[in-house]
């Protein structure tokens, strides 16, 4: 059999057996009308629900959730009150540490002859510990010396003398 050469219809071609179909074509089915538009609507489950045993799960799972909250309530509490108590502890320890820097430092200042930068840290530490008598002592003495060369630290040294 020669291959076709495009010189025209070969009888082979035109006289070939169509092959068979690998599946078989099922029938359609027959029309059916649908049923006329009536105005009810109604919801239908499609699989039967058991309601005692969604009832029985959703209370399971709401007091399964109380209990876990209550926990985790009172953990978070317990917690918020560590830490609170940690922070103070810190703030204090920070502000005891900046209060004895600037005694010192006022101090220091004091016997180098450096007045009034003195009391400037000698106001700063007052404003984080007024109950301190020795810092108070060194205020009183230190604007005495002001107040000796300066009328305006007068009236502050009045106003400390007062609350004394």
């Amino acid at each position: 059999m020669g291959g076709y050469m495009g010189l025209g219809l070969q009888k082979w071609i035109y006289s070939r057996d169509p092959q068979k179909k690998m599946f078989k074509k099922e029938r359609l089915k027959s029309f059916t009308a649908l049923p006329k538009y009536s105005r009810t609507f109604i919801l239908k489950p499609s699989i039967k629900e058991n309601k005692k045993l969604n009832g029985l799960l959703t209370v399971v799972f709401v007091f399964s959730f109380l209990i876990l909250s209550v926990f985790t309530f009172n953990h978070f509490v317990d917690y918020s009150n560590k830490q609170s108590q940690r922070i103070i502890k810190i703030t204090n320890f920070k502000n005891l540490e900046a209060f004895n820097f600037l005694v010192n430092s006022g101090e220091n200042r004091l016997r180098t002859n450096q007045i009034k930068m003195a009391y400037s840290e000698f106001k700063l530490a007052y404003n984080i510990n007024p109950e301190n008598k020795e810092l108070n002592q060194l205020m009183i003495e230190t604007l005495s010396i002001l107040c000796s060369n300066d009328n305006k630290y007068c009236a502050e040294l009045d106003a400390i003398l007062d609350v004394f």
